[in-house]
């Protein structure tokens, strides 16, 4: 086995040994080179949504993107708490795992490390804010990829929640209460959609919205307010954290 295929499988076993992403979003017809490596990518590169200092997809730039089979690129990050593997295939399709970064705040170091998040367990939380602005980002980024005519008419996505049976929402805005303990009591929590074009470039904030609702409620949390949240998603998009 070559070095990057034991670190690409050391990677995938320790974003799965915890709470972890999993993100498909593709052209619902497959054509098998569809695009080219060079443009894959470009076209990665080109569409990241750069709200946050970690973008997404991130990039790195001392170990950029590289192909990693006959027919596509990917990216392996392990660091400082951020474990990720994403792949944009020749036929449009874009894989994605990553940890849950509520998971891996004891890992952090210098000056990312937060003393008062060292002492949470792995698996003990969901953040709720984390988990609106990691749906944000994830249907910008399908929402920048329509507008490079990726697709035809239609696109699919599939997002999935693992390992979230026990886990509470917690803000880790300090200035924040729960005043309930919200729980889940399902481990996966998938999503699935095809997803009309024009319907992503239009509504692809409010569709976040929807799957960060819906994900609420699997923990228990039934009357969640909309309004609260999209404010959150526009302080996002202002940069305003």
């Amino acid at each position: 086995m070559s070095e990057r295929s034991t670190q690409r499988q050391r990677i995938i076993e320790k974003i799965k040994s915890r709470g972890y992403w999993d993100v498909t979003i593709r052209p619902t017809r497959f054509v098998e080179e569809h695009l080219t490596l060079q443009h894959c990518r470009e076209l990665v590169d080109e569409s990241k949504v750069k709200l946050r200092g970690w973008y997404y997809p991130h990039i790195s730039r001392r170990h950029p993107p590289q192909v990693g089979g006959v027919d596509y690129i990917e990216s392996l990050i392990d660091w400082n708490g951020y474990i990720e593997i994403w792949r944009m295939y020749q036929s449009g399709q874009f894989t994605h795992l990553f940890g849950c970064r509520e998971d891996w705040l004891n890992e952090r170091t210098g000056i990312l490390a937060v003393p008062q998040y060292a002492d949470i367990e792995p698996g003990s939380v969901l953040g709720v804010i984390m988990a609106l602005f990691s749906l944000t980002e994830i249907y910008e980024f399908a929402s920048r990829l329509a507008e490079k005519d990726l697709f035809d008419r239609t696109a699919f996505m599939s997002i999935t929640l693992h390992g979230m049976n026990n886990r509470g929402l917690k803000f880790f805005d300090e200035r924040r209460t729960l005043f309930e303990d919200y729980i889940c009591r399902i481990n996966d929590l998938p999503r699935e959609k095809t997803i009309e074009v024009t319907e992503l470039l239009g509504k692809g904030r409010e569709m976040a919205l929807d799957d960060a609702i819906w994900i609420l409620q699997r923990f228990n949390w039934m009357d969640v307010s909309r309004d609260m949240l999209r404010e959150d998603q526009k302080k996002l998009f202002e940069r305003r954290l």
